[in-house]
């Protein structure tokens, strides 16, 4: 017969610079989108279904002049590096998935889920955050008269059920929630997927989610009549499975050991090959086929330099890291509260002469400010979740991760 194990499972090793990457990333996804209001969204991000011929996409990459050479490096650079913090969105994905299996393979790699506690985790984790959300831009946007929305719209009732994936509700609110509808889609199936790895091993999980990735994405692309940029971002989750299983993957490669994790990026082969990846996925991105694939190539370049440029530099400028790991403790709470807020300030701003540089510092005291703002209501929720009978009713879950079953 089949016994449960008593033996106590092991504490996660804990990887101290990864809440620094979480704040980098989230950090580079609000330039993306402070940069999108000035310049517009770029081509290559995600393939769309009013793209224009390849040499006017390729156009707008030139370099917009300015009144003064300072002028001209301060807002070209940062319009590049603002359309570049899309591609942040996939190391979300890598991190995502990497946490969830690391808390497994830290037990043991044929460790059950317990999925009760692991879906009441990920319900408390998101849900009541983002149901904040929708009831301070109903307040919000009708006092500042940005996009005001009715609680009647059947929108609204949709996006409080999470069901971001419904073309309709993908942008409603705030565009960024897209993000939320797609990690929700990916917890569901995380137990099925963590099954699925122990099965079939590294290699041939990874190979089945990169096909069935390649495979859902062409489809979207070519035979289904869908949004080409909603499909490409995750309207439905196998459009992004790669990269949240490339996470997965690397947890139960490392196998609990932090040594390992920390030797994985030190060869300089390996750095090339990464440089070299992200490259050729950005050169895709700017075709349809390409597209196909182009993620991932993309995102374990971004995902290994920017892991690197916080492991290996920052820790030096210890007033930065300390706010990047911050930042990324509550990055959860920025997703859910900065956009819309942006983007009234900026369209607020923008009628007015100011010279780009005082433009761009005071985006920047904005995005202070709504950081700031962001962490206190995420944690005021928090609290509030903790107080009766709130408390009563959603009990703070134990560890999802359970030993091994042994046959006795």
């Amino acid at each position: 017969m089949m016994a449960r194990s008593t033996s106590s499972i092991a504490r996660t090793p804990r990887l101290p610079w990864l809440d620094a990457v979480r704040g980098l990333a989230i950090l580079m996804i609000v330039l993306f989108h402070v940069a999108i209001p000035i310049y517009g969204t770029p081509w290559f991000v995600h393939p769309r279904n009013d793209w224009p011929d390849l040499s006017q996409r390729l156009s707008q990459l030139y370099p917009l002049p300015q009144e003064n050479l300072l002028a001209f490096v301060l807002a070209n650079l940062f319009r590049y590096i603002g359309w570049l913090g899309d591609h942040a969105v996939g190391v979300f994905l890598v991190i995502s998935g990497f946490g969830l299996t690391w808390a497994l393979v830290s037990c043991s790699r044929e460790a059950r889920i317990d999925r009760r506690a692991f879906y009441m985790r990920r319900f408390l984790r998101l849900f009541p955050l983002y149901w904040a959300g929708h009831l301070f831009f109903l307040v919000f946007n009708h006092l500042t008269r940005w996009q005001p929305f009715s609680p009647l719209d059947p929108r609204f009732a949709l996006s409080l059920l999470g069901l971001r994936f419904l073309p309709e509700v993908f942008y409603f609110i705030s565009p960024a929630w897209w993000f939320i509808g797609l990690i929700m889609q990916l917890y569901a199936v995380f137990p099925f997927l963590w099954m699925a790895l122990q099965r079939l091993g590294l290699l041939r999980f990874w190979v089945g989610a990169a096909l069935l990735t390649a495979i859902s994405r062409g489809i979207g692309f070519f035979l289904l009549p869908v949004d080409w940029e909603m499909w490409s971002r995750g309207l439905f989750f196998p459009s992004r499975l790669a990269e949240f299983a490339l996470g997965m993957g690397l947890a139960w490669w490392a196998a609990g050991q932090v040594e390992r994790i920390e030797g994985l990026l030190r060869p300089l082969r390996l750095r090339i090959g990464l440089l070299g990846m992200y490259g050729l996925g950005l050169a895709l991105s700017f075709t349809l086929p390409g597209a196909v694939i182009a993620p991932m190539l993309i995102t374990p370049g971004a995902t290994g330099f920017l892991t690197l440029l916080v492991r290996d530099l920052l820790p030096q400028l210890r007033g930065l890291y300390q706010g990047l790991s911050l930042l990324g403790r509550h990055s959860y709470g920025v997703m859910v509260f900065h956009q819309p807020i942006l983007w009234a300030f900026m369209v607020g701003l923008w009628p007015f002469a100011l010279p780009l540089a005082l433009r761009l510092i005071l985006i920047g005291m904005v995005t202070v400010l709504v950081f700031i703002g962001s962490a206190a209501l995420e944690r005021g929720v928090h609290w509030i979740l903790r107080q009766r009978p709130l408390d009563q009713i959603f009990p703070e879950p134990g560890p999802y991760a359970l030993p091994p079953a042994r046959v006795s």
